[in-house]
């Protein structure tokens, strides 16, 4: 049996509401951070089939946190 290295993956975006996309994912299990004034968020599993799956749950989070975002920003005086 061969021994299996762990997969991660870092995604970093850059964006004005950095602390509302952060907040986006504090009930998911993945470390996000505001550095530099980007998001970075990493993502680590033994399979890569688990680093899709969990790619999925944060772009499905940072994508409705951002159409939520565009509402607000499109509504504001």
């Amino acid at each position: 049996m061969t021994k299996r290295s762990e997969r991660d993956l870092t995604i970093q975006i850059a964006s004005t509401d950095l602390d509302a996309l952060c907040s986006s994912l504090s009930t998911e299990p993945f470390p996000c951070t505001v550095n530099d004034g980007r998001v970075c968020i990493s993502i680590e599993s033994i399979t890569t089939v688990d680093v899709r799956a969990r790619w999925n749950t944060v772009m499905r989070a940072l994508i409705g946190a951002d159409e939520a975002l565009q509402t607000i920003h499109s509504i504001e005086p």
